[in-house]
C-alpha cells in the first residue's frame, strides 16, 4: 500500500486496501453474495450478479454492429484448418475442458502479433471497447463438449461473448439462470460466479470472448489492480 500511495498518491486506495487485507485472511464482509465464488481475488463493494444488463453498455451496441466482420473472420480460420489451442487457464495455467479451444489475440495482457494480424478487424474492435486485462480470443466449442461448473476466482472484471457461430443445442448457465447465445449479440456476466457452457450439437460454436473491468470501479482503482496484476505474475514466476 505504501507503493501504491506513493504511486497513485493516497485518495482513492481504501477499497484496494481491503481488498488485500482480505486476500492475506482478512474475512470477507458479511453483506457479500455467499454464491459467489472470488476465491482468488475479492474486491469489496462491488454489485455482485450473475448477468449484467447490455443495455447499461453504451459500448454494446457498436460492438454488435462489427459482427458481420468478426464472424467472416472467425470462418476464415475454419475454413483454412487454422490451429485453435486447447483452453489454459492463464492464472493457473491448469489445462481446460475437452472439446474448448481458443484462437487468443490477448492472454493476461500479452498481446499475440500473429493471430492479431489474422483478423485485423476483430483486434479493432477489441481495441476500441473498454478492456480488462485477462484475455480476448475467439472460443470455439466443439460439438459434445461439455465446461463444467467454475469459477473464474476473482470479482473484478466481467466476462463479454459475442455469439458468432451458434448452432441449435448451445447453451450457457451463470448462477441459477441459463441463457442461450444469439449471433451478433452480446452477453455479459460475473465469472466470479459459478458457470458452465455446452454445446449438445453437431457443428462448432464460436464466439468472441474478452473482459472489462466492473464499471463499478473507479480509475485510479483500476491503475492500482494494474499495478497489483503485475506483481501477481512475477510472483507466480518465481515460483515456477
Amino acid at each position: 500500500m505504501d507503493d501504491l500511495r506513493q504511486r497513485l498518491g493516497g485518495a482513492g486506495l481504501e477499497r484496494v486496501e481491503e481488498c488485500l487485507n482480505i486476500l492475506v485472511g482478512t474475512p470477507v464482509p458479511p453483506d457479500a453474495d455467499p454464491e459467489q465464488e472470488a476465491s482468488r481475488l475479492y474486491f469489496p463493494g462491488l454489485r455482485a450478479r450473475p448477468w449484467h444488463d447490455t443495455a447499461e453498455f453504451e459500448w454494446v451496441a457498436r460492438a454488435e454492429a462489427a459482427y458481420e466482420a468478426c464472424r467472416r473472420e472467425a470462418e476464415a480460420l475454419l475454413d483454412q484448418n487454422v490451429r485453435f489451442s486447447p483452453y489454459e487457464d492463464p492464472d493457473t495455467k491448469e489445462l481446460g475442458w475437452r472439446g474448448w479451444d481458443t484462437f487468443p489475440f490477448y492472454v493476461t495482457g500479452k498481446k499475440y502479433p500473429r493471430s492479431c494480424a489474422r483478423c485485423p478487424e476483430t483486434v479493432r474492435l477489441i481495441d476500441s471497447l473498454p478492456h480488462g486485462t485477462r484475455q480476448g480470443m475467439f472460443s470455439k466449442l466443439n460439438p459434445g463438449a461439455h465446461i463444467t461448473p467454475h469459477s473464474g476466482g476473482s470479482n473484478i472484471v466481467l466476462t463479454c461473448h459475442m455469439g458468432l457461430i451458434i448452432p441449435e443445442g448451445c447453451g450457457i448457465r451463470v448462477g441459477s439462470e441459463t441463457r442461450a447465445w444469439q449471433e451478433g449479440k452480446c452477453l455479459i456476466f460475473d465469472d466470479s460466479y459459478m458457470h458452465e457452457a455446452w454445446n449438445r450439437g453437431t457443428s462448432v460454436r464460436v464466439v468472441l470472448l474478452w473482459d472489462i473491468w466492473h464499471p463499478e470501479l473507479t480509475p485510479i482503482e483500476i491503475q492500482a489492480l494494474i499495478h497489483l496484476s503485475n506483481l501477481f505474475k512475477k510472483h507466480r514466476r518465481s515460483l515456477q
